[in-house]
């Protein structure tokens, strides 16, 4: 790397803080900063909409398998207080 392509930090610093000049948008199409707002608040808003359903789906899910959980741990404690019941 040639010397004259090295700066100090303090110059890196200084290019970093100056504002880039912006580039002069096309005739051809409007620019419009509203637009690109809008749409990725209406992304996140879908994508939290789409995670919210996805989580609702899954707890219903495990709710369904806890709730068989439940009735085969009720009917295995039935089947034992059976078994000691009725062994002499």
């Amino acid at each position: 790397m040639a010397d004259e392509d090295r700066m100090t930090r303090q110059q890196y610093r200084q290019q970093q803080t100056q504002p880039e000049p912006e580039a002069e948008p096309m005739d051809d199409q409007p620019v419009d900063d509203t637009e690109d707002a809008s749409g990725s608040a209406s992304r996140r808003a879908y994508a939290a909409e789409n995670n919210r359903a996805i989580e609702e789906v899954k707890t219903k899910r495990l709710a369904r398998k806890l709730n068989w959980v439940i009735l085969g741990l009720v009917l295995a404690i039935v089947v034992v207080f059976l078994i000691l019941f009725f062994t002499p």
